[in-house]
């Protein structure tokens, strides 16, 4: 379910970038499964600068001891119950730690100053996305997104080479994500229990 935080980033991204959701929007935002392809496609002339990478951190993905809770992690507590199945279902929740790096790429630095100064403005404090869950429990967590305040902007301006003809600016802003945790379901049957009570002889 970690996918579904990289999209949510992503889709408000461009949704600030592209507020009137325009086909060719000034700004292209794409994710990290789309940064992969880049290479060959600036062989090919076929990006449109600037544009801004989301890269999830690999190594960032760790479960946070610090938020770790004994009962949510290994026996879970009741969240939903299926009406038509009489199934409750017990959630257990893992905290984990998330990364990402906001990579600029432009052809020229007036455009990497202005979207370095939106995307500054924009995660300078605490910013809040709602993922909804893709499992029994059809809920929604709310995570917060900022920039690592411990990490300076990287910039790397000139490099790498645009077509033998230019030169790509590139900047990476490093954010963390807090709140971010996985969720299993576990499911549990009920069943209806009667009991049939003799009035004693105390009872009125």
């Amino acid at each position: 379910m970690i996918y579904k935080y990289d999209d949510a980033i992503c889709d408000d991204l461009r949704k600030s970038f592209n507020p009137d959701n325009v086909e060719n929007p000034v700004v292209t935002v794409i994710s990290s499964e789309v940064v992969t392809a880049i290479a060959a496609q600036i062989q090919n002339d076929k990006i449109t600068y600037p544009i801004v990478a989301l890269i999830r951190d690999p190594n960032s993905v760790q479960i946070d001891q610090s938020r770790m809770n004994f009962t949510r992690s290994h026996f879970g507590v009741s969240a939903v119950i299926d009406k038509e199945t009489n199934d409750v279902y017990y959630e257990k929740v893992l905290p984990i730690t998330l990364k990402y790096s906001l990579t600029v790429l432009t052809t020229n630095v007036a455009d990497q100053d202005e979207i370095i100064r939106e995307l500054l403005f924009k995660y300078v404090n605490m910013y809040f996305l709602t993922i909804r869950l893709p499992y029994e429990c059809d809920r929604k967590i709310r995570f917060g997104v900022r920039i690592t305040s411990e990490t300076d902007i990287d910039y790397s301006s000139g490099s790498p080479e645009y077509l033998q003809s230019g030169s790509l600016y590139q900047a990476i802003i490093p954010l963390h994500c807090d709140g971010c945790v996985l969720v299993s379901y576990t499911p549990a049957h009920l069943i209806r229990t009667t009991f049939d009570v003799e009035p004693s002889e105390f009872d009125v």
